[in-house]
């Protein structure tokens, strides 16, 4: 037999020397930088440090921000313009066209999108996402600046501004009273609520809209006009002259200095009638068929009364507001954008209140909020916070339960607070709110905040030798267990800095990544990453503090011996062994059960991925339904109004129904007021606990029932307002088509044959046309060569006809703090035919009366209600809204195949759809973003561990991880979306936690006893399955009632909940027994070499002087 020596070489670690024989392993005396060991040291001082992050949080809380959604400025700029009585063909070259050319040159635009109406012209400019959006709102005002020279006189200060969702109304209410005349009610809300509104801290504006206003009417009759031989143009231009006071400057006597002023100003309506008028010399009467001139009469002085009506009343109605059938006004109040929404809506509701006991208010004036985003954000919040305690009270007995001890889950329960109030100062340094994602975060972190703690502390109680279930109190003196502490902290410090730093650079690649996702979902992800360092700072700070201080004292509330937790740690006991024996069966068949979890659960997951519905974000109830109403071209005002009324009727019988606001003739938007009769809308107010999904199809299929010809309703849920998902010009739509083309008529034929066919076949969606058609109109043709001869133009015959059929505001007259206009026109009565616009009367310098006809043909065409171009080219929008359960992935790939059969004419075009482009992103975003944090997370694992087989190990929890996400969304039929995203990316730093402390003890314990990897793994997987089920069970029962989607605002962050709480659940089952198995595999895998017993590898740790041990053999 032959003698042979055996080098066995120890691998070398720095930060963990080999036992004196003075210590324990669990008692060695630490070296190097720890801060746990500072912390339980320097007590006090941590002590301290706890009460600032207390008293800084508190009153950080109270000073932050709370808004409905993050100050996210979308990648947008808005301009606005009103061009009074200019028709959309005309206002396309004299406005649209040269603001559209001189804007797209702005750096950074990527589109330009116009919409031309009567009298109105809106332009936005588009760029992508992430760009400096303040830079390209001064270019482009500096923009609009040159370009101003180009434009007609007759336009208005136009508006350019940001697409913020700050700057929309927070609360609005509207006003009835059965006391007040409709323009009463309008001059109450002008002059009385909206002054006494306006001055309440953080109120930016108040807008009043709807009503009738205040208006002096001079109603010109025509056959007086013409008697008296008077011209519209001159009654314009003698109203302004004489409306006006001049000053005269000052004298300067002996005595005094007086101002003098010639006072012209009209003080009341009456005066009007007296207003003066020099008629005769050189006018007379001439027409295109009488060759004879009629002779003129003399000069002589005509009053406005001699031929006009002069009514001190109200303005012709247009647009009419109603609550529950009543007259309405509609109040509007926008927030100062670093104000608190919901001290803001409190201080309005204060004042309403205050008012109304002042009598300012009148008794039997109704003020009912159609708008408070106050209710919302205080749902919302109360919905999250209410989650994160019971998440919170639901992991403290999990803690209870496991430990056996009221101290130990006093102290993770305190962890709790103290994390969030230190996420909280991170909040405010960062200059975040408190909103719907911030709060989600927040609510998120809690599942998270207590993992760091429970594994500090409970390893801290196993070497103090506090046995959960048998013993509770520590044999250690004080010093012994502060030695101890310091020895357990260390021992488990480096796994929790490992595992928190997977969790912050999991979610690092939303903050890279950019877009829309980035936008809306900025403050979450780092709400959630505040969170996490929270956890972290508590875990190796306050809880080794508390716990070395508290583990001492020797009373204890004997808890512990209740029967039910006896039972339970004996249980669990039993479970450990079991668990050891399974997992030693588990480990001898490992190559057979890796490839029946691959395959089972691989496989499965590829094919419910697929059975999954899509989405953008999730619908978030606001507890009110949207109606929209689209009335046939030429339809009369009076029809439309006779409509709404039978749809208000229908909406008010429902049980549902708490109260319904509806606008006949336009749109209210805040200070935006937009005519336009062949629109009306209601905001349905519904009561709490409504099912709006259930009341939107029911009273849907009763609309289906009135048989309306051409008259499109659609009713759809509330959404919040103010979320872009996307850039793309079809407003409130899940799905869009886009057609663009050269030739009008060709494309608008174009676009309704794809309407008609989507209609019909695209079963998923519910479409219509985002445009109104062409509608009636009478165009008058002026005979070039006549006006010439008679010195007149093309304004001459404009302004006349505006006067005579619109009316035109010639001057004001101011009544108290107001001013009221003043309206000439002629009377209804007289233009109600298009025969009868021939009859208008014009004068030509000379005064020569000429009648319209005279000079003019009028016909009858169509013409477009409004003008869309994308890119100086105009384009057919079609909105389509999602019905109720279709998914958008499947939507899409239905309007897709509908349009590829159908042959479009030539040159028309089908646009890319925004919303298909943006879905497209999302899908692809999920691997992506996926693969990036599992990318991070293992270079994470191997600088910590300066390796690559263990981190490797790790990752294989992340598939197991995902496969869970996967089965919980196909279980729940939740849709694949950005939330499920920010779930899926936010469950891959949170799952390789358990891995991570699993392995690490099967290191320690490999290094420090000597053995195999197998007995370690079994050895390390059994101590480790408390605290593994532990922060699991915590971490799934905080995201429990998120994952429930309970109470207003709850469906937003529902599907993250599910993705975590589901996916979490699996891959710890998994775990449990697959990363044992994976251990083994892949350190055999590269320890296997032919011929070889032992093998340094490049990831090991080489020492600089290793230990040599002799051992004498023998060789058979």
């Amino acid at each position: 037999m032959d003698k042979f020596v055996t080098l066995r070489l120890t691998p070398f670690t720095p930060s963990r020397p080999h036992p004196s024989p003075s210590l324990t392993p669990m008692q060695e005396r630490p070296t190097g930088f720890s801060i746990s060991t500072l912390s339980i040291r320097r007590h006090i001082g941590t002590l301290m440090l706890t009460l600032a992050v207390i008293v800084l949080g508190v009153f950080t809380l109270t000073s932050l921000q709370v808004d409905l959604l993050p100050s996210i400025t979308y990648p947008r700029i808005g301009v606005r313009l009103d061009a009074p009585g200019i028709s959309p063909e005309v206002a396309i070259d004299e406005i649209t066209r040269p603001l559209e050319e001189a804007l797209s040159a702005t750096e950074g635009v990527i589109q330009v999108y116009s919409q031309t109406r009567e009298g109105q012209v809106s332009l936005d400019l588009y760029f992508q996402p992430g760009g400096n959006i303040d830079q390209a709102l001064n270019d482009a005002t500096a923009t609009f600046n040159r370009s101003r020279g180009r434009l007609p006189d007759t336009i208005e200060e136009p508006r350019l501004f940001k697409i913020d969702p700050s700057q929309l109304p927070v609360y609005e209410l509207a006003l009835t009273s059965t006391s007040l005349s409709p323009v009463d009610l309008r001059v109450f809300s002008d002059e009385e609520l909206a002054r006494e509104l306006g001055v309440i801290p953080g109120v930016a504006a108040v807008d009043v809209s709807g009503g009738v206003g205040e208006e002096v009417r001079v109603t010109v009759d025509l056959d007086r006009l013409q008697a008296v031989g008077v011209g519209l143009n001159t009654i314009l231009t003698e109203l302004s002259d004489r409306n006006q006071d001049i000053s005269g400057g000052r004298i300067f006597g002996e005595t005094s200095e007086p101002l003098t002023r010639a006072v012209g100003r009209f003080r009341n309506a009456d005066e009007l009638r007296d207003l003066a008028f020099e008629v005769g010399g050189q006018s007379g009467s001439t027409n295109q068929d009488a060759a004879a001139t009629v002779a003129p009469t003399s000069s002589q002085r005509v009053y406005l009364r001699d031929f006009a009506d002069v009514v001190d009343g109200t303005e012709e109605q247009r647009i009419f507001v109603a609550l529950n059938n009543q007259p309405a006004v509609k109040v509007s109040v926008q927030k100062q954008p670093d104000a608190n929404t919901i001290e803001v809506v409190a201080g309005v509701k204060r004042r309403i209140e205050e008012l109304r006991q002042a009598g300012v208010i009148p008794a039997d004036m109704q003020l009912l909020p159609t708008l408070d985003e106050s209710v919302f954000i205080q749902n919302a919040i109360s919905n999250v916070t209410s989650s994160g305690l019971t998440g919170a009270a639901l992991a403290a007995i999990a803690v209870l339960l496991f430990l056996g001890s009221i101290r130990q889950t006093l102290i993770i329960v305190l962890s709790i607070p103290l994390a969030v109030l230190a996420a909280v100062i991170l909040m405010g340094a960062f200059n975040l709110s408190l909103n719907i994602f911030s709060l989600g975060g927040l609510a998120l972190g809690v599942g998270i905040v207590v993992d760091n703690s429970i594994v500090m502390l409970e390893n801290i109680a196993e070497g103090a030798g506090m046995t959960p279930g048998k013993d509770s109190r520590s044999r250690l003196t004080p010093k012994q267990l502060i030695r101890q502490s310091i020895a357990s902290s260390q021992e488990v410090e480096s796994a929790l800095l490992a595992s928190t730093s997977t969790n912050l650079v999991a979610v690092l690649p939303f903050l890279l990544i950019g877009g829309f996702i980035a936008l809306l979902f900025n403050e979450l992800i780092l709400t959630i990453s505040f969170s996490v360092a929270a956890s972290i700072l508590i875990a190796v700070t306050v809880v080794p503090m508390l716990t070395s201080r508290l583990l001492g004292i020797r009373k204890t509330s004997g808890v512990a011996n209740f029967w039910f937790l006896r039972k339970f740690n004996d249980r669990f006991a039993a479970a450990t062994r079991g668990y050891a024996s399974i997992l030693s069966w588990v480990l001898a068949k490992r190559f057979l059960i890796i490839t029946l979890v691959l395959l089972l659960f691989g496989g499965g997951s590829f094919y419910m991925a697929g059975q999954i519905p899509q989405e953008i974000l999730p619908r978030i109830n606001t507890g009110q339904a949207n109606l929209n109403a689209q009335f046939p071209p030429g339809m009369p005002l009076s029809s439309s109004r006779k409509v709404m009324d039978e749809v208000d009727r229908i909406l008010m019988a429902q049980p549902e129904t708490e109260y319904v606001f509806t606008t006949v003739g336009g749109f209210l938007f805040g200070a935006n007021t937009n005519a336009n009769p062949l629109r009306s809308s209601s905001n349905i107010t519904l009561k709490p606990g409504t099912n709006v999904e259930a009341f939107v199809t029911r009273v849907t299929r009763e609309f289906r029932q009135l048989n309306l010809v051409d008259i499109r309703l659609r009713l759809s849920p509330g959404q919040v307002r103010g979320l872009i998902t996307n850039n793309s010009p079809v407003r409130g739509a899940e799905v869009d088509v886009i057609l663009q083309g050269e030739n009008e008529d060709v494309l608008n034929q174009a676009g309704r044959r794809v309407l008609q066919a989507l209609e019909e076949r695209a079963t998923l969606t519910s479409f219509r046309p985002d445009a109104d058609d062409r509608q009636p109109e009478i165009q008058i043709r002026p005979d070039l060569e006549r006006l010439a001869d008679l010195n007149l133009n093309i304004q001459d015959i404009g302004r006349s006809l505006q006067t005579a059929i619109e009316g035109t505001i010639p001057t004001q007259i101011q009544r108290g703090n107001r001013l009221v206009d003043v309206r000439v026109r002629l009377d209804r009565e007289q233009i109600q035919q298009p025969s009868q616009i021939a009859q208008i009367p014009l004068f030509t310098p000379d005064n020569r009366l000429v009648r319209l006809g005279d000079v003019t043909q009028v016909e009858e065409s169509r013409a477009p209600g409004e003008i869309r171009r994308i890119n100086q080219r105009q384009v057919f929008l079609i909105a389509g809204n999602l019905n109720e359960g279709a998914s958008l992935g499947a939507a899409i790939n239905q309007v897709q195949s509908v349009l590829r059969e159908i042959d479009l004419p030539e040159g028309v075009s089908v646009l890319p759809s925004a919303s298909a482009e943006s879905n497209r992103q999302l899908q692809q975003t999920l691997p992506i973003l996926g693969g990036l944090a599992a990318f991070l997370v293992f270079v994470v694992m191997a600088v910590q561990y300066n390796s690559l087989i263990d981190p490797l190990v790790i990752m294989f929890t992340i598939p197991l991880a995902l496969a869970g996400g996967i089965f919980g969304l196909y279980i729940t039929q939740t849709a694949i979306g950005a939330t499920v995203i920010v779930g899926a990316v936010l469950l891959v730093g949170i799952v390789v936690n358990n891995a991570i402390i699993m392995v690490e003890l099967a290191n320690q314990i490999r290094e420090r006893e000597g053995c195999d990897r197998r007995t370690a793994i079994l050895n390390a997987a059994p101590q480790r399955l408390r605290p593994i089920l532990m922060t699991t069970i915590t971490t799934v029962l905080g995201m429990f009632p998120l994952a429930l989607g309970l109470g207003q605002g709850g469906e937003f962050l529902q599907p993250l909940g599910i993705v975590v709480f589901a996916g979490l659940s699996l891959a710890t089952l998994l775990t449990l027994f697959i990363i044992p198995c994976f251990y083994i595999l892949l350190h055999d895998l590269m320890d296997w070499r032919p011929g070889r017993k032992q093998t340094v590898h490049l990831d090991e740790e080489v020492p600089p002087l290793p230990e040599v041990r002799q051992e004498v053999g023998s060789r058979e």
